[in-house]
């Protein structure tokens, strides 16, 4: 693990203050990109109203990433869209539009859904229930989400680097770039000089776009709307009441709970600190904050996003200070929707290619946890079923789970929740009485 350079209290430099800003914009801004453009492809807005949608989700990131470190867990995690409301979107959108709403009514709908989930995340944390939930998330079901969660993202993440197009084939000339953008960062991971390691994400985005700049690649930034206007309050319109959309909501907020305290937990390890009780509660109720600022904004629900962990210990970088001045600049961009659209110019490729190296160090996490496990008959067959049924689910065909409830079918279809949710009813159910003799000792 790397010897932290700056802890979490400690106030940099005004210089290394404002590069590790920057970095953590640059990360933020990457990590978050993607989904609103394809929200909008999918829901078939315009450009205009794409670029609104991009402003939006912008300033509701900034937002809620300000909220946790200043009153939720303060921890530098960044809040992104969550992988499974991204899910949510796309599989609602699909089935109400079967079903013949409009995906703007979807969107309402899944406005009102976010509201309520956020309001229940935020009694949890109130009561001091997401600290008792936290006992759930024992090493060997921590161990297994961090271990999975790479491999559900790794072939996006090959597709993207390769420039895999719609034919399905490989774009050359992108995976090039690709590749060396990616053993730039590697190397830059390995450096002897810190300051190399410290930024390595920032020099290496830098890098590749200014790469894609020099091969003409990058298409001209056009202004599509105001150089300045407020980000959209309730994007898709009025919230409308759908019990159906309102119950996945509340149950997909439930289950990404275990997102958070997992997030928290590598965080932690990742800067050698120790979370407490009132640090889970305190992320629990500001994660319900930031999923009703979500359904306020109509953005895809926010979640702090575990890859947070693999930025700190690759850069030794914990302090608050560049995290919350990047928080505000993000904000910002909120107001700035011309600003927004030039970044989003950042090629796909070149933000797979670097968090591509970022998220190995989740893997690190996930087989931390692991071996904290005594490995004998009872917990190799716990870690090796959720392993292996949670990595299972991915190469389920696309069709498998066409004929179920969905509701059943996002749950079933989902590597990740599948492998934690097998972990913890083979921890606390079939092997009960063995879980509680071994967190004695």
């Amino acid at each position: 693990m790397a010897k932290m350079l700056y802890q979490l209290d400690q106030r940099p430099p005004a210089v290394v203050t404002a590069v590790a800003a920057l970095q953590w914009f640059m990360i933020t801004l990457t990590s978050s990109l993607v989904v609103p453009l394809v929200i909008g492809e999918a829901f078939g807005l315009g450009r205009t109203e794409t670029a609104h949608f991009i402003q939006a989700t912008f300033f509701f990131v900034g937002a809620a990433s300000l909220v946790q470190v200043m009153l939720g867990h303060r921890y530098p995690i960044i809040e992104g869209p969550a992988g499974m409301w991204w899910g949510i979107f796309l599989i609602v959108g699909n089935i109400g539009a079967a079903s013949g709403m409009r995906y703007r009514e979807v969107g309402q709908s899944l406005e009102m859904g976010l509201m309520i989930a956020g309001v229940i995340l935020f009694i949890l944390g109130m009561f001091g229930w997401i600290n008792r939930l936290r006992r759930l998330f024992t090493p060997l079901v921590t161990g297994c989400f961090m271990t999975i969660l790479p491999f559900t993202m790794s072939g996006t993440f090959v597709q993207g680097i390769l420039g895999i197009n719609q034919d399905g084939r490989i774009d050359t000339g992108v995976a090039i770039v690709s590749l060396c953008v990616l053993l730039l960062t590697i190397w830059l991971t390995q450096a002897r000089w810190k300051w190399f390691r410290a930024f390595s994400v920032l020099i290496a985005v830098l890098a590749g776009w200014l790469a894609y700049v020099l091969l003409g690649w990058t298409e001209p930034v056009q202004l599509t709307g105001k150089w300045l206007s407020m980000p959209s309050i309730l994007f898709w319109g009025t919230p409308r009441f759908d019990w159906g959309i309102v119950f996945i909501s509340v149950l997909t907020g439930l289950i990404l709970i275990t997102n958070l305290i997992t997030s928290i937990v590598v965080a932690a390890q990742a800067m050698e600190v120790e979370p407490d009780v009132r640090t889970f509660n305190r992320g629990g109720q500001m994660t319900g904050v930031a999923h009703f600022l979500s359904g306020l904004g109509g953005v895809v629900g926010l979640v702090p996003l575990s890859i947070t962990a693999g930025v700190i210990e690759m850069t030794g970088i914990a302090s608050r200070l560049p995290f919350i001045v990047a928080s505000l600049c993000v904000i910002s961009l909120g107001f700035f929707p011309f600003i927004g659209l030039i970044f989003a110019t950042i090629p796909a490729p070149v933000g797979y290619a670097v968090l591509f190296v970022t998220f190995t160090q989740l893997v690190g996490f996930g087989l931390r946890d692991l071996q904290k496990l005594k490995m004998d008959q009872r917990n190799v067959i716990m870690a090796g079923l959720s392993l292996m049924i949670g990595i299972g689910v991915m190469f389920l065909p696309a069709r498998a789970l066409d004929g179920l409830n969905p509701v059943l079918a996002n749950l079933l279809g989902n590597g990740l929740i599948m492998g934690v949710l097998v972990a913890i009813f083979l921890e606390q159910v079939v092997y009960r009485e063995g879980g509680k003799k071994e967190a004695a000792q």
